[in-house]
């Protein structure tokens, strides 16, 4: 069975940089199977590529390797790491990508790969997919390590006040929807059977929808007629999930962002009735 590499990147889809690293993990790993993620996570931005690869890398088989190249850069103290966490490997230089993906939980184990800083950051996560893909323990070609730089969390702007959730909107999705740190759970958890208004900036809305638009799927003229509206609802994620009804962030039609001016960090709450 083919083993599977996944790659997600800050490269973007225009110039050679996904191809020449595909080029050089092909070329020193046999069978394996490259998967894209993403390379379009926004330049620099670690907190949007763990947000994604968090989402995505539990349905990828275990033992699946995950390369993740946004803002990687060797140095002394961004060295290149190797970590085991919940039976996939993941590979990058330790800017705190790996801590936000990792959140509160802790991982089984992480090493330290000593290189010269002039060597090509993507030479380097080749020289552990490799490593790993032939079966080596981790700290045979690193140095192990308890700890990996952390940087705050999405849960560490959470808070739980009398009668009030607060969060932050922690990532805007291709559609333009806005998603939130704020889970299902906790909103279960405080609701108890009273009523609630969810407020963003000078908006308020006081249902959660199930879906995007709640009509039938299949009345196409009624879910049409729902465009503009904006709708919460709880993703599949089960994260709270701001959206404008058929949304066009760079068209007429917009988005929240656009309409309304609500962007990535923004504050939103859940006030519940006393």
């Amino acid at each position: 069975m083919q083993r599977i590499i996944t790659l997600t990147t800050d490269f973007g889809y225009k110039d050679y940089y996904v191809g020449a690293l595909k080029g050089k993990l092909y070329s020193n790993i046999d069978d394996c199977n490259i998967v894209d993620i993403s390379h379009g996570i926004k330049n620099y931005n670690i907190e949007e590529a763990a947000f994604v690869l968090r989402s995505a890398f539990e349905h990828y088989p275990l033992g699946t390797i995950h390369i993740i190249s946004v803002s990687a850069f060797i140095s002394e103290d961004t060295p290149v790491i190797c970590m085991y966490f919940r039976g996939h490997y993941f590979i990058a230089t330790d800017n705190g990508v790996l801590g936000l993906i990792i959140g509160e939980d802790n991982f089984s184990e992480a090493v330290f790969i000593k290189s010269k800083e002039e060597i090509q950051v993507n030479d380097a996560f080749v020289f552990c997919a490799a490593r790993i893909f032939d079966g080596q323990v981790l700290t045979s070609f690193g140095q192990s390590t308890d700890s990996i730089h952390r940087l705050s969390s999405w849960s560490d702007s959470l808070t739980v006040e009398k009668n009030r959730i607060i969060g932050k909107i922690i990532h805007e999705d291709t559609y333009g929807n806005l998603i939130s740190n704020i889970p299902l759970d906790l909103f279960e958890n405080e609701l108890k059977g009273r009523k609630y208004i969810i407020r963003v900036k000078d908006r308020s809305i006081s249902k959660i929808n199930k879906y995007f638009a709640e009509v039938k799927p299949t009345d196409n003229f009624m879910r049409h007629e729902r465009a503009g509206d904006f709708v919460a609802l709880f993703n599949d994620l089960n994260l709270l999930t701001l959206a404008i009804v058929f949304s066009k962030p760079n068209e007429p039609g917009g988005s929240p962002r656009t309409l309304i001016n609500l962007r990535v960090s923004d504050t939103v709450s859940i006030e519940f009735e006393d």
